[in-house]
């Protein structure tokens, strides 16, 4: 985006980066996590020590994966939403450049997706050559194999991928099962316009629109990816909702508490089985809560190194979160035709996310780095 004028105080966009650098890291330990340690029933008939029993407990924190990624689409929905949020809020009407939205956005996200789908392809096909039992789903685990089932070169995979809808047909292209999020993504970049069209007429139009779609889509269209999408709308348009909101006025205290309260309130309920409907209603509040609490972190954390090291991450989430799966499959299928199973202690996992965060830098400076966009200022 263009670099407007920054003003007095800008809006706190540096934690989102570095929120979006925790999240993929959780995404990538989540898949070691699963990919190269063993599973509690197996776990659960070892001998170990108490510490290391500690550490197997408290990875079970990274299950929540799914729920990550509802926070990474409230995020798209805010930065894709954040310029049009700051003329709605400077002149109550936006200008809309529909070439040139596009253009930016092919420009910013198909580059790092073309060279995540050619990674695929090469580490993949090298590892069907030398570790064939995970990628022929043939490990004997239940999970694994379920899992990478679905997972293969066919047309049903290739040609939704070359068209950005990823997973769109029911099999993930190669073992990039992270991809499915990404057609999720290029469809709300389509909507996107349509909808603004709608959000003209004002914003109890453009949302309420937008959610009614979605309980549409729940009860009257049967499970599909156009579905999927319609029913995943919704936290896409809470990050939208949490831009215009923001650019307004500044967060009272009463809404950092009850942002906290839906926190913690939208976590535990996603724990129990709730009907479809009402569990997209809870990652709405999961999503949304999210953002406002980071975004009313005080500047003065900003120079703190931890947050500067998620920062730089969050810089680079992207390429992480599109190459990293295949790369981690690839040390899995290795260790099962070596060892018959995944290991019992978490050293490979811990070893292979360092590794991979190295690598994907690596493939960030090879690729992303030469498409990506300044930052847009806002009060």
């Amino acid at each position: 985006m263009a670099m407007l004028t920054e003003t007095k105080k800008s809006l706190n966009l540096k934690s989102l980066d570095a929120l979006r650098g925790i999240l993929a890291v959780y995404v990538l330990l989540g898949h070691c996590r699963w990919l190269l340690w063993a599973g509690n029933n197996e776990w659960n008939k070892i001998d170990r020590s108490w510490w290391s029993d500690i550490l197997a407990t408290a990875s079970a924190s990274l299950r929540y994966g799914h729920e990550v990624v509802m926070i990474f689409f409230a995020l798209s929905g805010f930065f894709i939403h954040l310029r049009i949020s700051k003329q709605l809020a400077e002149k109550n009407s936006f200008s809309f450049d529909l070439t040139r939205f596009f253009k930016r956005r092919l420009h910013r996200l198909v580059p790092p997706y073309i060279f995540a789908l050619i990674l695929t392809l090469i580490v993949d096909l090298i590892g069907y050559y030398l570790y064939p039992t995970l990628y022929h789903a043939a490990t004997g685990d239940i999970l694994l194999d379920t899992n990478f089932i679905r997972k293969d070169f066919s047309l049903t995979s290739i040609i939704p991928a070359l068209f950005l809808l990823p997973s769109s047909l029911g099999k993930d292209f190669g073992t990039n099962g992270p991809f499915w999020s990404l057609g999720y993504e290029f469809v709300y970049y389509l909507l996107y316009p349509l909808w603004l069209m709608v959000r003209r007429l004002g914003a109890w139009q453009g949302y309420i629109t937008g959610f009614t779609l979605a309980i549409a889509g729940n009860y009257f269209l049967p499970p599909s990816f156009i579905r999927a999408i319609l029913i995943h709308y919704p936290i896409w348009l809470s990050g939208a909702l949490i831009a215009e909101f923001l650019v307004k006025k500044q967060l009272p205290k009463w809404i950092i508490f009850i942002s906290y309260l839906s926190l913690s309130i939208s976590f535990i309920a996603i724990n129990y089985n709730f009907p479809d409907s009402f569990n997209f209603f809870l990652y709405c509040l999961l999503g949304s809560s999210t953002l406002l609490i980071v975004v009313s972190l005080p500047n003065s954390i900003f120079n703190h190194p931890i947050h500067r090291l998620f920062e730089f991450i969050g810089m680079e989430s992207y390429t992480i979160y599109i190459c990293h799966f295949p790369l981690v499959a690839f040390v899995s299928a290795w260790t099962i035709e070596k060892f018959g199973t995944r290991p019992m202690h978490g050293w490979l996992a811990l070893v292979t996310a360092i590794a991979t965060l190295l690598l994907c830098h690596l493939f960030f400076l090879l690729c992303e780095r030469n498409f990506m966009h300044s930052r847009l200022k806002v009060e």
